[in-house]
């Protein structure tokens, strides 16, 4: 499965990176269709949307967790998930569609696609079935959770059918190929245009849903979004697949480090920026007090740092919060839930809400006297709240002009390396642009940048990651097809 966040609404969808629009215009309301099964503990009876269903093996209650370890195998045939016994029968694998996860008896390392999940609670085993605590079930499989009757529990997922509204303009999504001299070559740069004030047009994020450290091939993107274009996303200080960057997506943080951004954004009125600057986030109280957030989707910032770490469902690992520690949901604005003493874990974080962890006595205090709390940004002197940005280089045109200074950035030693490239460009007039060329070329002697302001189409142009990632996509064929697995990618939905 892919996660992905309209850029304009966070809220309403979830996770990368660098653009934002109004959803304009009325479409078709979807149908959908929702499975829910109730379980309890010790009882082999199972209700699957009203009827009653028997199971091999009952759910049962974990001792030192005290949490509901059920029946995966059960769980998933029920959501349509294709079984395999793995492991001499010591595992399960789950299959469904682009989905794939594996779980293992004894072992707290479950794979989820690609990556990699921790889980709360060591899987048993009974009878060829694998049981799993409750919240990791939640996730593996990526469910809602309910309070039943009794010490029930409810899972449950909606699945809406795909339908495809009148009011996007697909002509506003255009491409062309210009050809210009790079040093002493001729290279084709192609170029997909979006004009962001396009009826029903939109940019999304996505993200693999495997969270930090995890890729998918660009075909399963493709195959889940059905886009009108596509391009990789990937920031070009990368050494993993863990971004190295501060991405933020619509106001929400997904991944900070507080380094320097140069970078093309979208504000909260659709209109393309360019900003340079330090980014740093804070977290305003109701109280009237201010709390600095050092830690993104990051390991948790230490016991005796004043700062709050903060997390999206995006962090794929888990968090044990001391009972002198503090942990609170925040979702629109308000603390919906304060916890300490517990174990949590961020995947089971709904779209768009954030997670703040305070460790220090002070901020503990702090945060616990508030009942709202707001994420504000900061990239520079530039107050970046509500908007999308992601952190990347190095800049190639700025104001219409070659621009070449590399010094500020990480890892530079791979602007001098031969390959593929991709650029994500804007201009005045409400425009954002995927930019590749399949030709294989050397940022570090600004030769790229002449070749870019000398089309005299962008006002800036920014470096996204090239080589094996570079992808672009365009109304139902490859343009360049990347073969390398992508952390994430920018995308015009066509519905």
């Amino acid at each position: 499965m892919l996660q992905c966040s309209s850029v304009w609404s966070r809220k309403t969808l979830c996770c990368l990176v660098v653009v934002t629009v109004i959803v304009c215009g009325w479409v078709c309301p979807a149908r959908a269709a929702t499975t829910t099964v109730t379980l309890s503990a010790g009882s082999v009876r199972a209700r699957v949307n009203g009827r009653v269903t028997t199971m091999l093996v009952p759910p049962i209650l974990d001792g030192p967790s005290q949490q509901m370890l059920v029946p995966i195998g059960f769980m998933g045939r029920q959501f349509g998930y294709a079984l395999t016994s793995v492991q001499q029968g010591l595992g399960l694998e789950l299959t469904r569609g682009q989905d794939s996860l594996v779980v293992s008896v004894g072992s707290r390392d479950a794979r989820l696609g690609s990556g990699r999940l921790g889980l709360a609670v060591p899987p048993k085993g009974l009878l060829g079935e694998v049981l799993v605590a409750a919240s990791d079930v939640q996730v593996l499989l990526h469910l809602r959770v309910a309070p039943g009757v009794d010490g029930a529990m409810m899972f449950s997922e909606t699945v809406p059918d795909r339908e495809v509204g009148a009011a996007i303009d697909a002509d506003a999504v255009t491409y062309e190929t210009r050809r210009e001299q790079v040093y002493m070559q001729t290279v084709d740069f192609d170029i997909v245009r979006i004009d962001l004030t396009g009826k029903g047009i939109r940019v999304v994020s996505c993200q693999s849903i495997g969270g930090l450290g995890t890729g998918r091939y660009p075909s399963a993107f493709v195959d889940s979004l059905k886009p009108l274009a596509m391009m990789n996303a990937t920031p070009f200080n990368l050494q993993t697949h863990i971004m190295s960057g501060s991405v933020q997506d619509q106001g929400i943080p997904v991944y900070y480090s507080g380094t320097y951004v140069s970078t093309i954004g979208i504000a909260p009125d659709n209109v393309p920026f360019y900003v340079e600057g330090t980014a740093r986030a804070v977290v305003q109280l109701n109280t009237g007090k201010n709390l600095t957030v050092s830690r993104i989707n990051q390991a948790p910032a230490a016991p005796d740092s004043q700062t709050l770490s903060l997390f999206t469902n995006y962090y794929n690992g888990g968090l044990s919060v001391g009972t002198n520690e503090l942990l609170v949901v925040v979702s629109g604005g308000q603390i919906i839930t304060v916890m300490s003493g517990r174990y949590f874990t961020p995947r089971t974080l709904a779209a768009g809400q954030v997670a703040l962890y305070a460790r220090y006595p002070d901020t503990v205090t702090l945060l616990r006297t508030a009942s709202t709390a707001e994420v504000r940004s900061f990239v520079g002197d530039r107050d970046c709240t509500g908007c999308t940005f992601l952190q990347c280089g190095p800049v190639v045109v700025k104001s219409g002009k070659p621009f070449i200074d590399y010094a500020r950035y990480k890892d530079i030693s791979r602007a001098s390396k031969l390959g593929s490239r991709a650029f994500l460009g804007m201009d005045d007039r409400g425009h954002l642009y995927f930019i590749v060329t399949p030709a294989k070329v050397r940022l570090q002697f600004g030769d790229v940048s002449v070749a870019l302001a000398r089309l005299g189409l962008f006002t800036n142009v920014v470096t996204l990651d090239g080589g094996a990632s570079t992808t672009l996509y365009y109304k139902g064929q490859y343009i360049i097809k990347g073969t390398r697995a992508l952390t994430n990618v920018l995308c015009v939905p066509s519905s």
